[in-house]
């Protein structure tokens, strides 16, 4: 069964090296900061060369709710914490996209292949310093990502061979044990000439995609894994406004909402959704419900966001052709989308 999408606590914090405690160092670091925090929340690594954003990071003070000092090996870091209403104001009031902050959990897997000692696939506990700036280019994105412990279940799971042919098919094997919403395979080849070669796979939602990368260090390919992984789920996820402002309206349907308790939850799910600005409901009938959800995102990616949920699990389409060949459109009061609640 599919793991529920995770939520990140910790999307508005961020923490900065700075020289002093002065002002004009608590400030720079507070516009850095700040760029960083809207780079996790739009899914957008060029956002801070946005020409819309560039002055709000300017007036990065206005945005802080809280900052604390702290020191590690005699260096001096800056937490910061900023306000997540006022970002979130801002970034629809720029009609900037909008990365929900449920985002998918994605176990990584990692097979390596060295000019001294050839193939091996890599662990967190062989290579913690490795796995240390993988998780930290995780949190600078806003990816939640899970890594296999690579015991002899998933070494039987996974053998290196597949993992090395990013076989699909061992890969849902293995994701059986950790539940991910998304797995990435990546197989990390290192070159004469002191470079780095990747190959990555991201499977989700049914979908494959294969991009690479290369480098100076397998450090450098391995963090480029998580990053190119981070730019593909927020394109498919994020919340692009509409320049027309235009809302739909788009029927769900949801069967097997046999209690109260089930009824106040999927409505506050449908209602907390970044894609959805208004879920009604319209009827109740047994055990179903009809919502009309007001939303301008489009259609795939309202479907995508909605298969996030473990609790909801999408039902065949009852066929909305009629007897003179009209189909009606996805979304409509005769073609509902529709999903059971389990």
């Amino acid at each position: 069964m599919p793991a529920q999408a995770r939520v990140i606590p910790d999307l508005y914090e961020v923490i900065e090296a700075v020289p002093s405690r002065g002002a004009s160092d608590r400030a720079a670091a507070g516009s850095r900061g700040l760029e960083r925090i809207f780079v996790r929340v739009t899914g957008d690594t060029d956002i801070g060369s946005d020409p819309r954003v560039q002055p709000v990071l300017q007036e990065a003070q206005q945005y802080l709710q809280s900052y604390r000092y702290g020191r590690e090996d005699n260096e001096l870091f800056l937490h910061l914490s900023y306000d997540p209403r006022a970002i979130s104001d801002r970034v629809r009031e720029l009609q900037l996209p909008v990365w929900p902050n449920n985002r998918p959990g994605t176990l990584v897997w990692m097979a390596v292949d060295t000019l001294r000692n050839g193939r091996s696939g890599l662990s967190e506990q062989d290579s913690p310093e490795l796995f240390a700036a993988l998780d930290a280019m995780a949190m600078e994105r806003g990816l939640p990502v899970e890594f296999p412990v690579m015991d002899l279940n998933d070494l039987r799971n996974m053998p290196l061979g597949n993992l090395w042919a990013q076989d699909e098919r061992a890969a849902e094997r293995a994701a059986v044990r950790y539940g991910p919403d998304a797995t990435l395979m990546g197989r990390l080849l290192e070159l004469s000439g002191d470079r780095w070669q990747a190959d990555w796979l991201l499977i989700h939602g049914g979908r494959s995609y294969a991009f690479d990368a290369s480098g100076d260090s397998l450090e450098e390919v391995a963090i480029r894994g998580i990053d190119g992984a981070a730019d593909l789920l927020a394109e498919r996820y994020a919340v692009r406004p509409d320049s027309s402002g235009k809302q739909n309206a788009v029927i769900l349907e949801i069967s097997g909402v046999d209690s109260f308790a089930d009824y106040s939850r999927a409505s506050d799910y449908l209602q907390g959704l970044a894609q959805v600005s208004s879920a009604e409901l319209l009827s109740v009938d047994g055990d179903r419900m009809r919502f009309a959800l007001t939303t301008a995102a489009r259609m795939q990616n309202l479907r995508d966001a909605l298969a996030l949920n473990r609790q909801l699990k999408a039902q065949a389409d009852a066929d909305p052709i009629d007897l003179s060949g009209y189909r009606a459109p996805l979304g409509s009061a005769q073609h509902p989308l529709r999903y059971r609640w389990h």
